[in-house]
């Protein structure tokens, strides 16, 4: 399976619940945010974040780098929303799964607007 592949399956919902959400939801999500931090700080002289490191103010990043946040969540909140409603397993966990997902989604508008 090659990675156009394996990033359709995902935004389809065909993968597991649990990879979705912990691999990709978390584990990648959280290296991504790293990355543009990172970026933003030493390719872009945003130093106003750096004392913000422990709680990775998110308010101060350059817009494009906002930007790129707000689509890159839309997407991984699509890929598990949809691995949630193929998810046959205990209802908990779907609904676990749409809070988690709701909240982050609307947790984006304070990158915007603080």
């Amino acid at each position: 399976m090659n990675n156009t592949n394996l990033i359709k399956e995902f935004f389809y919902g065909r993968i597991k619940l649990w990879k979705s959400y912990w691999l990709v939801g978390e584990l990648l999500n959280g290296i991504i945010l790293l990355i543009i931090f990172n970026l933003e700080i030493y390719i872009l002289n945003n130093g106003s974040s750096v004392s913000q490191i422990p709680f990775l103010d998110f308010t101060n990043l350059n817009f494009i780098s906002k930007i790129f946040i707000f689509f890159w969540t839309i997407f991984i909140s699509i890929g598990i929303w949809r691995a949630a409603e193929n998810y046959k397993g205990s209802i908990i966990w779907i609904i676990l799964t749409f809070i988690i997902i709701a909240y982050r989604c609307y947790s984006l508008r304070l990158i915007f607007f603080n």
